[in-house]
């Protein structure tokens, strides 16, 4: 048997250094196994004569715990912040519509019908209730906006920010906060209001009156304006995982594929709450405590003949079937203006995009002059 840990983390992912570090902070020893020979899972950069790609994200929100960590690791300087309003398009019938994110953008778009505006417009002053049991997002919009707006605003929003599918998200599950905004106001627009309205007499409570004539004077219901700030960093995303590797090594080992997971067990064969690790090489850790930071059905696969029970709902979880294409071009050679956020793509249009980023208009140092980089997201049909 080889040496005992106090916590054994499986995967060296965003999720998986976050967790480690984290328990670094509280005292907590800890060591990282991960199949790879780098961090960071999904989130990588690729630098290269000049250019910057990135597989995973591309230009992701950064919450108040994502935050903390940055702080914690010293990269606020490394930040790059995007900018919340930037354009972004939607493509219907090979032209490019900027999307709507506020009520001068509905009325004037034309991805939606003069029917499908009036009935987003007036639901403020309709009464509904929402069904018994729980419909799906797709359910929700159709019963409540009609199919166009599905297809051209909810559909390509929830297949570029979640790569899901809204004929498959559970809206209690995916919005509880809209299902009870119907339930208890009969409106989702009343009920966002309200709710509005009391997050701002909430924080005029305790801000001062200059504070609180700002928040007056900001009534635009905009979407993007209640989103934590989006970025990037100046060397990419991969920053934050390579960053948060170096400070917890010498605890994580690479190219450690694990082979099987078991409880330890005594000499009447009675299990032990010890955890038992075999690597692909042969080794053997034994870990007090034992943490996941795998994909689902990864998990579910360790878990199969030690804890079968919990692998069952784990290896029933859908991943979406994505890929990444980064693609760079000479500036001359391309004619759209590229002046926004990129584009999203409807399924309707019946094209395996999902969406395209612009990255090399959102933020500096991803091209080298005269040139433009863009990454695009595929794959909607290969389940």
């Amino acid at each position: 048997m080889g040496y005992t840990q106090k916590v054994a983390v499986i995967g060296a992912g965003i999720s998986g250094l976050a967790c480690a570090y984290r328990l670094k902070q509280l005292g907590v020893p800890c060591l990282v196994l991960e199949a790879r020979e780098r961090p960071g899972g999904v989130i990588s950069t690729i630098r290269r004569n000049g250019f910057l790609f990135e597989t995973g994200p591309q230009c992701p929100r950064f919450p108040q715990s994502v935050w903390q960590l940055v702080r914690d690791l010293n990269l606020e300087t490394e930040f790059v912040a995007g900018d919340p309003g930037v354009k972004r398009y939607i493509l219907r019938s090979g032209r490019l519509h900027r999307a709507p994110f506020s009520p001068a953008g509905l009325l004037g778009t034309r991805l939606l019908g003069l029917g499908s505006k009036l009935r987003i417009l007036t639901e403020v002053f309709r009464s509904s209730r929402p069904p018994l049991n729980e419909e799906t997002l797709a359910d929700f919009v159709q019963r409540k906006f009609g199919a166009e707006v599905l297809d051209y605003l909810v559909d390509p929003l929830i297949s570029t920010v979640f790569f899901g599918d809204a004929h498959k998200m559970g809206m209690e599950s995916a919005f509880p906060a809209m299902v009870e905004w119907e339930r208890e106001r009969g409106s989702v627009a009343r009920g966002a209001l309200r709710a509005r309205n009391s997050k701002r007499q909430a924080a005029n409570a305790d801000a001062s009156p200059r504070q609180a004539g700002m928040n007056r004077n900001s009534d635009a219901l905009r979407v993007t304006d209640a989103l934590p700030s989006l970025g990037s960093f100046r060397t990419g995303m991969g920053m934050l995982p390579e960053k948060l590797a170096a400070e917890l090594q010498p605890g994580i080992h690479y190219g450690s594929a694990i082979a099987a997971i078991d409880r330890s067990r005594n000499e009447n064969g009675k299990t032990e709450t010890e955890w038992k690790i075999r690597l692909t090489n042969g080794e053997n850790i034994a870990a007090e405590h034992l943490i996941l930071a795998v994909p689902a059905y990864v998990a579910a696969e360790l878990l199969a003949n030690t804890a079968p029970r919990l692998a069952a709902p784990l290896q029933a979880i859908e991943y979406a079937p994505v890929f990444a294409l980064g693609s760079a071009y000479d500036r001359s050679q391309v004619v759209n203006p590229l002046d926004g956020f990129g584009f999203m793509v409807p399924r309707r249009e019946g094209f395996e995009t999902i969406c395209t980023f612009w990255n090399s208009s959102l933020f500096p140092g991803r091209a080298p002059e005269g040139k433009v980089v863009m990454t695009s997201f595929a794959g909607r049909n290969l389940r």
